[in-house]
């Protein structure tokens, strides 16, 4: 029999050999939980720098949207640097069972930002990472990534099949409005809504407006959609 000391140090230099070392650049090296609370704290301070002016006539579309939606703009920038970054974490691994393991550590990220911080905005960069074509075509890595975690896979799919705008935009509408915003609301939980599905909400239900002042010399009006102006006025500062 051996003694509780020599199986301890049996059990510590298995460890050291399985012990996998990440470079400085591998997103493993930080844990899911940090990684999803530092997105939303990030989003959600990029989210409340959108001012009412930015919402004007949708300058947001427009060709001097840089200038005219400083906020809005930076926000989506941010967000598609983010799906790059993402992206490149997975390219650039040799083997498809390493990118696998990258999906799954973004998929514990994924799960973080809707159980506990209630994050649509930085789920959909995830899912629009994973969507991406030189992603969504690595056949071999998904299947791993089936093999090793079935429940995160089905999960995947379930939350694919929701928040794809694409073809679905009123069961997306239906789930995030029924479902997510009215749960959140009820258990009085902060939550973070997809900035894309805001300012479309914005294209399609026009005929809603809010009166501000343009803050001019002759004070005139002018009328701004409510929809993003009241999220963000209501948007929890409680995220920790």
């Amino acid at each position: 029999m051996y003694s509780m000391k020599s199986k301890e140090i049996r059990r510590s230099r298995f460890l050291l050999k399985t012990d996998i070392k990440f470079d400085i650049h591998d997103i493993r090296r930080y844990q899911a939980v940090d990684i999803a609370d530092e997105l939303t704290l990030i989003n959600q301070s990029l989210l409340l720098l959108i001012t009412p002016v930015e919402l004007f006539n949708f300058a947001f579309l427009s060709n001097e949207k840089k200038f005219l939606a400083p906020n809005i703009t930076t926000m989506l920038e941010f967000y598609d640097r983010t799906v790059a970054l993402f992206a490149a974490q997975i390219l650039r691994q040799r083997t498809d069972k390493i990118r696998a393991s990258i999906i799954i550590h973004l998929f514990s990220v994924v799960q973080h930002l809707y159980i506990k911080n209630h994050d649509i905005h930085s789920i959909r960069i995830i899912l629009a990472t994973f969507d991406h074509p030189s992603i969504f075509r690595l056949r071999n890595t998904w299947r791993i990534f089936r093999i090793q975690k079935p429940k995160f896979y089905t999960a995947l799919k379930y939350l694919w099949n929701v928040l794809g705008q694409k073809n679905n935009w009123e069961d997306y509408h239906l789930w995030l409005e029924q479902k997510f915003i009215k749960d959140c609301l009820n258990k009085k939980q902060p939550m973070l809504l997809f900035i894309g599905y805001l300012l479309s909400k914005m294209i399609i239900d026009h005929y809603r407006y809010y009166t501000i002042s343009s803050h001019s010399k002759t004070s005139t009006l002018s009328r701004v959609h409510m929809t993003l102006i009241d999220y963000v006025k209501s948007s929890p500062k409680n995220y920790q």
